[in-house]
């Protein structure tokens, strides 16, 4: 169960008690506080969370990663110093927690969190498609393990950490959206996560201004793959070249799909079948396998394709992957809806 001492311990020298409050949820917006939350103060360029601290306290949250004293009306702990913080803990007493940097911090403590637990990591990035691959990663791999994904797009610096706080024991398999907006950053997640499974969607020119140029994206989705140990997986888009430039920078086995028969998992023979979905031909080590699945789009072949593949790697059974790729409840961007027949 995730308590206050956690935090404590991993930021500072302080010794666990036992008595110390448990922590309901880790979040960054005062208006997802619910009692017993651990609010992080982030400082960004038009809000400082710091602000928002007392709403945050009187919403029920029992601590707040902040970078300076907020107001006297509550204790404050500073965990900056190398003395043992004396601390008279209460879940109705809130508490004031003094990092160098609250983001920081929260990504120590996440990483702590996550390295408590023997969940495998498969880590997911590319420039589109990472949300729809997570969630139908997640349908296939739930056939057969105890599976946890990321929530909604938490795939950034910011978000991921507050995800990884609702890891729990008898996870067997975490999968993880990862996005960037410039280099390093997927390194950071990496660090936090220790992913043996990477999955490369492909790369174009999203958050290019901010990345300066196409070989900066490159660069920075490629350290999802440079991380990967030698006993694991990258999973590779054989259609896209930038991501297969991406194979000559991880020392783990390489796995490719695509529509292309060079690749490891491919397809061909599709047809659309309306709002019915999409349907293709999926072949693998000799054996062809006609699949629909429930998904709009050519591009739809390429998502069940990566979300297959993970399946592979992982050792499921042809029977596990294609049930989670038909009985899917990924949500699509574009909702269809059934209109009055016109007669």
């Amino acid at each position: 169960m995730l308590t206050l001492a956690h935090f404590l311990q991993t930021l500072s020298t302080y010794q666990a008690t036992g008595q110390e409050p448990a922590v309901s949820r880790v979040v960054m917006d005062s208006r997802e506080v619910v009692p017993g939350s651990l609010f992080v103060a982030y400082k960004g360029e038009k809000v400082d969370g710091h602000d928002f601290v007392m709403a945050a306290f009187e919403q029920g949250a029992i601590a707040a990663l902040v970078d300076r004293p907020i107001a006297e009306a509550y204790p404050t702990i500073d965990l900056r110093t190398s003395e043992p913080p004396a601390v008279p803990l209460s879940a109705s007493t809130p508490v004031c927690l003094v990092v160098e940097d609250p983001i920081t911090a929260l990504q120590t403590s996440a990483k702590a969190w996550r390295a408590r637990f023997s969940a495998e990591v498969i880590g997911i990035t590319g420039s589109v498609g990472k949300t729809s691959t997570k969630e139908l990663t997640h349908a296939i791999l739930s056939r057969r393990y105890r599976t946890f994904k990321s929530p909604g797009n938490r795939n950034s610096i910011l978000g991921l950490p507050l995800a990884l706080f609702d890891l729990q024991p008898g996870d067997e398999k975490a999968v993880l959206e990862m996005g960037m907006y410039t280099t390093g950053e997927i390194a950071t997640l990496c660090d936090m996560t220790s992913p043996k499974v990477g999955v490369v969607t492909l790369v174009g020119a999203v958050h290019l201004e901010r990345a300066g140029s196409m070989e900066n994206i490159v660069k920075a989705k490629r350290e999802l793959v440079e991380a990967l140990p030698a006993d694991g997986t990258a999973i590779l888009n054989k259609d896209d070249a930038n991501v297969m430039s991406m194979a000559a920078h991880t020392q783990a086995r390489i796995f490719t799909y695509g529509l292309s028969n060079t690749a490891d998992l491919w397809a061909n023979n599709i047809r659309s079948k309306g709002l019915e979905g999409v349907r293709f031909t999926m072949h693998h080590n000799g054996e062809s396998l006609v699949v629909q699945v429930p998904l709009l789009g050519r591009h739809s072949v390429h998502t069940s394709l990566r979300a297959a593949a993970v399946g592979l790697v992982e050792g499921l059974t042809w029977d596990e992957i294609l049930y989670g790729l038909r009985n899917t409840a990924v949500q699509l961007r574009l909702v269809t809806v059934q209109g009055p027949k016109i007669r």
